[in-house]
């Protein structure tokens, strides 16, 4: 046999190697699956009003007579607090007082917040009779810090009362003053 041959045969000895080697790529099985998942995020709201059907809305102006108080008066209402979001969550307020004008009639009132309690009185000695107070203002003193959280599930609201009056020792000075009071109720949870 000649070197020649030799070579031929080699080579196409190589030729066939790889020709089994591509082939034997092709004979695989495979198998394939997938999972997923759709995610999506709860919200957290609150809605104010007079009744749980009106608490949706972020704002609500209580209907407290706050015209012509004179000292020994009181007036209050009643604003609910309802949990628009889709999940349950805790909620606070904190009370605030803008003054208007250089009178602290703010300062000089007794403001009571109560839950389970109901109105009673009339004319100028409406108060929050019963319940539980969840926040006091005293006289001569603003707002504390927020009030300790409440739980408050999906759907589920919840009716305080709110008091204010003006002591008969108010200052000669608060006649004609004005200010205005808030509640600002905030939820959160995760913290």
């Amino acid at each position: 046999m000649s070197g020649k041959s030799v070579r031929v045969k080699a080579i196409l000895s190589l030729g066939i190697l790889v020709g089994f080697g591509a082939v034997s790529t092709l004979a695989s099985w495979t198998g394939q699956a997938t999972a997923t998942s759709n995610i999506s995020t709860a919200t957290v709201a609150l809605g104010v009003g007079a009744t749980t059907g009106s608490a949706t809305s972020a704002s609500y102006q209580m209907p407290i007579n706050g015209n012509n108080l004179y000292p020994g008066a009181s007036s209050a209402s009643v604003v609910v607090v309802k949990n628009t979001g889709s999940i349950s969550a805790p909620y606070s307020f904190q009370g605030k007082i803008t003054e208007s004008g250089g009178a602290t009639l703010g300062s000089a009132l007794t403001i009571l917040v109560k839950t389970g309690a109901t109105l009673s009185g009339s004319g100028s000695n409406v108060t929050c009779s019963g319940g539980t107070t969840l926040m006091t203002k005293n006289t001569g003193t603003s707002f504390g810090s927020a009030s300790a959280t409440r739980p408050l599930a999906t759907g589920a609201s919840e009716s305080l009362c709110v008091q204010y009056s003006l002591p008969l020792t108010a200052a000669n000075a608060l006649q004609g003053a004005s200010t205005t009071i808030s509640l600002d109720f905030t939820s959160s949870v995760g913290s």
